[in-house]
């Protein structure tokens, strides 16, 4: 079974989905921080560029910091052994595997986790304090309404103790096509617009204002797959500038940022 989903893969080269599963995502590690976004203002072209897709250690350009994971790392997985999702791999896959397994527990708080459409997840900042200054960039389409879940939307709990980001700035970034990865485009990203915004201290979705771009009604959101997020190109990037403090901890998190 799993030899002939090796074999789609191959054949499906540039579909982004299933090629994914076939490269290694590259743990995220705190020497990755972007840590030249908090330089950035509109004209700027970034340092550098995002590699779509991939994530992991791929997705280290998109913040200027994030949280260590927590707890222990996957334990390694011996040929042929079941994992928790039922699956195995044979001998040839399981180094694959297991790396793969390690890469994406470095993720839990990695800035790919406020746009991978689930509000139990969360980009956390990795800096001591409240994180005031550090940035986040997530993937949407800026021509669509774009919604943000402040927080850690885990549960009520997690919300409670942690901090939420209230004042904020936003930049709206274009990305230019400038390579192709067998994962999917390579970005170029210039920062066109900022905007600052004061949001609501809910658990739960609410409208980032940016109406001089937005082409659509506001009240009407849809889910983005990659393939759509390619035709448009643009991402957003979010400053924490204040927020509201949590009752028990000073970590500063963002669920989901997304159309």
């Amino acid at each position: 079974m799993k030899k002939i989903f090796i074999c789609i893969c191959v054949l499906s080269l540039f579909n982004t989905f299933t090629f994914a599963q076939l490269w290694s995502k590259g743990a995220l590690k705190q020497s990755d921080w972007n840590t030249s976004l908090k330089n950035i203002k509109v004209g700027d072209v970034l340092e550098k560029e995002y590699h779509a897709c991939f994530g992991g250690s791929y997705n280290a350009v998109l913040a200027t910091s994030w949280l260590s994971a927590e707890g222990n790392p996957p334990k390694k997985l011996q040929p042929n052994e079941k994992d928790e999702n039922g699956d195995s791999w044979d001998e040839y896959e399981i180094d694959w595997a297991n790396n793969n397994r390690y890469d994406s527990w470095t993720e839990m708080y990695g800035p790919g986790k406020c746009f991978d459409g689930k509000t139990d997840t969360a980009w956390c900042e990795g800096v001591e304090g409240d994180g005031i200054g550090e940035i986040v960039i997530a993937w949407v389409d800026v021509k669509r309404p774009v919604r943000i879940w402040s927080g850690f939307g885990k549960s009520q709990k997690t919300w409670e103790t942690n901090n939420r980001p209230k004042d904020i700035k936003v930049f709206i970034i274009q990305g230019e096509v400038v390579g192709q990865s067998a994962n999917g485009p390579n970005y170029k990203m210039k920062v066109i617009g900022e905007k600052k915004l004061t949001l609501k201290d809910i658990n739960g979705w609410q409208p980032l204002d940016l109406s001089e771009y937005n082409e659509v009604d506001a009240g009407y959101y849809k889910k983005l797959d990659p393939y759509e997020l390619q035709e448009s190109n643009t991402f957003i990037a979010v400053q924490i500038l204040s927020v509201y403090p949590g009752t028990k901890y000073k970590d500063t998190l963002i669920s989901e940022i997304s159309n």
